[in-house]
């Protein structure tokens, strides 16, 4: 067979796109053709910027947390919040992005301890 993206002769399959791949079209850092590897940096990329956005959002809830608590918003934000970074935390898990999981692990301790405390506060104004 020959490789699908030079046509030199393959040695193996990409597993995410299921080409013949040469080894001058293996990426082996990422164990994908260069075509799939390109995408998944791309893909990685974009979970560090929206990670990063995440992060500015908790930073913002959490100085403003007193003069913002009556605001029907912010439990459903710090809620939303969870889940998402629940959702990034598999992807990065799966897909092996360590540093970005280990980001998304950090900030999820936050989230959980903001949400932590916007229950107590909520609990001893309701008292």
């Amino acid at each position: 067979m020959e490789c699908e993206i030079c046509g030199e002769k393959a040695v193996t399959i990409c597993p995410r796109c299921y080409r013949y791949i040469c080894e001058n079209c293996f990426d082996v850092a990422v164990n994908y053709c260069v075509d799939c590897a390109r995408f998944k940096r791309e893909e990685e990329d974009d979970l560090v910027r929206s990670v990063k956005s995440m992060r500015r959002k908790v930073n913002f809830i959490k100085e403003n947390l007193e003069r913002c608590f009556n605001c029907p918003l912010l439990k459903d934000e710090i809620m939303r919040s969870l889940y998402l970074l629940k959702n990034l935390e598999a992807k990065a898990r799966l897909d092996s992005m360590e540093e970005l999981e280990n980001e998304i692990l950090s900030l999820k301790e936050d989230v959980q301890k903001l949400g932590i405390e916007y229950l107590v506060k909520f609990r001893m104004r309701s008292a």
